[in-house]
């Protein structure tokens, strides 16, 4: 019989086909596979690395066509020379120039972005008369929302929405694991001052003097340190102003005889602005059981929440909607409807598992034919390869 000289591989080879040891490394190999499919963070957006920010810069009273020649062009192609950067896309508006940046992919977020704050600072000086500071924002996949709640009805106003969605907001920053969180929709507060002009004329005092009055009232400021029987202590002026009934108190001036205040001379308002500027409402569908009840749109408000990088998606949407189901039993009123309109950690999942599952139906289907047309060991070698393969 010839012995045919065996190399390097089919000496490795032989070596793990007739080694105890394969079944034991098999086996570890697919439950390191099982562990890494469950502890392996899930989200719906890919962490690919692609560093970009926003640079603005106003121009005020310039027009777009001007904001073009005299801002925009230079700026941006002095912008396109730092080194990375693979787009650069301008926008002339009027009086305000914006650019974006986009570096290549792969390329160090942090180093990118103190690149091109430094651009920036060292074409400052060269910008033309009259513009403003130039504001980088930086834009990071990790500030996409991954859950986001509407709240709807009809018989709050979306003033008073906005305010539960911001005390909401408050108690599911402390969920571990959440990131950037925003309330979008509805109307701000707003404490207004409504001047009565006779009133004004009858006391003999200017609106610029009753705003001078109101702005040097909220004041909030340190007054350093002073010693007080052998201890030394921190002393400072509260007088930040919360409310409107704090506003209406405030004294404007006195004749000796009687205290002015703000609430003789204006009527001060604690609640919407009364100019909108942008609407939201919410409706339901159709083919929801909810719209015998609810009227076709309702007024709302809907907060946001992003995660940090590395935290499962998973795991964090199912602890805030957890929170969620918690304050809508807690204070939120049975009026108004908590809709969570979008939970990127179930579809996640349900991506994984509809991976999962298409996986096992392509091994099955691979270990059919094999056992067909070439029996049961080339079927049997297949469906422990491809698991094994995927594991490792």
């Amino acid at each position: 019989m010839n012995q045919h000289k065996i190399n390097l591989p089919g000496a490795i080879a032989r070596y793990f086909v007739d080694s105890k040891l394969t079944i034991l490394m098999m086996l570890a190999m697919l439950c390191f596979g099982i562990i890494a499919l469950l502890l392996t963070p899930r989200e719906e957006n890919p962490q690919i690395i692609v560093p970009a920010a926003e640079v603005t810069v106003s121009l005020p009273g310039a027009s777009p066509l001007e904001v073009e020649h005299l801002l925009l062009s230079p700026l941006q192609a002095d912008l396109a020379s730092i080194n990375g950067v693979k787009h650069v896309y301008g926008t002339a508006l009027e009086g305000l120039a914006s650019i974006m940046l986009e570096f290549e992919v792969g390329e160090d977020k942090d180093h990118a972005m103190v690149r091109l704050y430094d651009r920036v600072l060292r074409y400052q000086p060269r910008l033309p008369p009259g513009a403003g500071e130039p504001v980088v924002q930086v834009i990071d996949v990790d500030d996409v929302p991954v859950f986001t709640v509407t709240l709807s009805s009809q018989h709050y106003t979306d003033h008073q929405l906005r305010r539960m969605a911001m005390r909401m907001l408050e108690r599911l920053r402390s969920v571990k694991g959440t990131g950037i969180g925003y309330v979008s929709g509805g109307l701000p507060r707003e404490i207004r001052i409504e001047t009565q002009p006779e009133q004004l004329q009858a006391y003999g005092v200017s609106i610029d003097q009753l705003a001078t009055v109101i702005r040097n009232a909220g004041s909030d400021k340190s007054l350093g340190t002073r010693v007080y029987q052998q201890e030394s202590r921190s002393l400072r002026v509260d007088g930040a102003l919360e409310n409107a009934q704090q506003v209406a108190n405030i004294v404007v001036f006195s004749d000796g005889k009687q205290l002015v205040r703000v609430s003789d001379l204006a009527t001060v308002i604690d609640g919407s602005p009364r100019e909108r500027g942008q609407m939201t409402r919410f409706a339901f569908g159709s083919g929801d059981a909810r719209t015998i009840d609810q009227p076709a749109e309702m007024a709302a408000a809907t907060l946001a929440i992003a995660k940090r990088t590395g935290f499962n998606a998973v795991d964090l949407t199912a602890e805030l909607g957890k929170r969620v189901a918690q304050m809508q039993q807690g204070f939120l009123p049975p009026e108004v409807n908590v809709v969570i309109t979008r939970d990127d950690g179930v579809k996640a999942n349900q991506t994984v598992k509809l991976l999962v599952t298409k996986l096992i139906i392509a091994i099955t289907a691979v270990a059919l034919i094999l056992l067909i047309f070439l029996g049961r060991r080339a079927a049997l070698i297949a469906s422990i390869t491809i698991p094994l393969v995927f594991s490792v």
